[in-house]
């Protein structure tokens, strides 16, 4: 049996770290264009430490489960989909594989920054050595009349700021932050004590936090705000991070409870969606996170095995666990188990690093996931 997956991220990776251990004797291809895999949950730690810290060189993992790595960017699409399925082969521009199963992990692509110089996405943060960017931000919006501005309230862009103003303090720059969302509250989906918790972090960090506003357009240095209420607010802004949230790549796969790809309205025998890029019908935790990724790749290599031998796929049922967001060195806000029970400071840090623990545990072959 030969298994193409399609994306390295945390479903992509964990779908084939577990189909190592289910189908040994399987041909495996993971296919993605990068040449590692990025942990991309601690990604606003490049701010003070090493961006390769965060990597995972694809060829080291390869040679540990088993898998062969083609730097390649074939079209997804539906059709493109529907294409290789009916003739059981991924073709495009540097790759041409035949497949028993294809399984698609492309996770999504964040939406287009403004274009202006002093303006970063998550798209540029995912190649940028995170101290030097802070060094330049100092060099060219360090004054105590400077802002930086982060526009998007949600996970990322908070542990982006978050972090973003301890590497400021740490250089004894007076630079001030703002942070703007449209929402009426931050993570609306997390109890109310999340938005009361941060947003008195940034009342007591001296964090302007324009609630209820949007950005509208981005000007040399001035950014223009549209109020969820109407009117328009004018905001100077030295230098602007961009998280305002995600897209399909190139669309979201409408996937079976088992994870398999509806095409034309119908379960596709053999490919497969795993991670932030597929929703799943049905009951499970389908909110894109790592969390839900981990999970729905783990399923998808079950099912494989069980597609291999004859068996009835299995639907996927898992619940939200917890969730948890940094807030710079050794401070945090998360939940696990129950929502009613919220930790904060130091142990929801010390409860976030040791979640982290489990997978980069598993990427060194030490399985834990099995235990919740």
């Amino acid at each position: 049996m030969k298994i193409v997956v399609a994306g390295g991220g945390y479903a992509g990776l964990s779908c084939l770290m577990e189909i190592a251990d289910r189908l040994p004797d399987a041909e495996r291809v993971l296919v993605d264009p990068s040449r590692w895999h990025l942990r991309q949950t601690r990604l606003q730690e490049a701010l003070r430490r090493s961006l390769d810290g965060l990597r995972t060189p694809f060829s080291e993992l390869g040679d540990q489960y088993g898998f062969r790595h083609v730097r390649a960017s074939p079209s997804l699409s539906r059709k493109a989909l529907a294409r290789a399925s009916a003739a059981g082969r991924l073709a495009g521009e540097g790759i041409d594989e035949d497949f028993d199963a294809l399984v698609v992990a492309v996770g999504l692509r964040p939406r287009p920054r403004p274009r202006q110089a002093r303006w970063v996405g998550l798209a540029d943060l995912k190649g940028t050595d995170g101290r030097r960017l802070v060094r330049r931000i100092i060099e060219e919006a360090g004054g105590a009349s400077d802002r930086v501005t982060i526009v998007g309230g949600g996970a990322t862009g908070l542990q982006y700021l978050f972090e973003l103003r301890d590497a400021l303090r740490r250089e004894g720059a007076k630079t001030r932050l703002a942070l703007v969302d449209p929402g009426r509250r931050l993570l609306p989906g997390q109890p109310d004590e999340f938005h009361a918790y941060v947003a008195e972090r940034m009342e007591q960090s001296g964090i302007t936090y324009l609630g209820g506003y949007g950005l509208a357009s981005a000007g040399d240095g001035e950014l223009e705000l549209k109020g969820r209420q109407g009117g328009v607010r004018r905001l100077r802004s030295a230098f602007s991070f961009s998280f305002t949230g995600m897209k399909g790549n190139p669309s979201v796969l409408e996937t079976a409870p088992t994870g398999q790809v509806l095409l034309a309205g119908e379960p596709s025998e053999r490919i497969f969606a795993a991670g932030d890029c597929s929703s799943y019908r049905g009951g499970g935790f389908d909110s894109p996170s790592a969390q839900a990724a981990v999970r729905k790749g783990r399923l998808v290599a079950a099912n494989l095995e069980r597609f291999a031998r004859g068996g009835r796929l299995k639907s996927y049922d898992s619940p939200e666990l917890g969730f948890f967001l940094s807030m710079g060195v050794l401070d945090g806000i998360g939940w696990v188990g129950d929502r009613r029970v919220i930790v904060t400071g130091s142990p929801a840090f010390a409860v976030r690093e040791a979640i982290e623990a489990r997978y980069e545990l598993l990427l060194r072959g030490i399985d834990t996931f099995g235990l919740l």
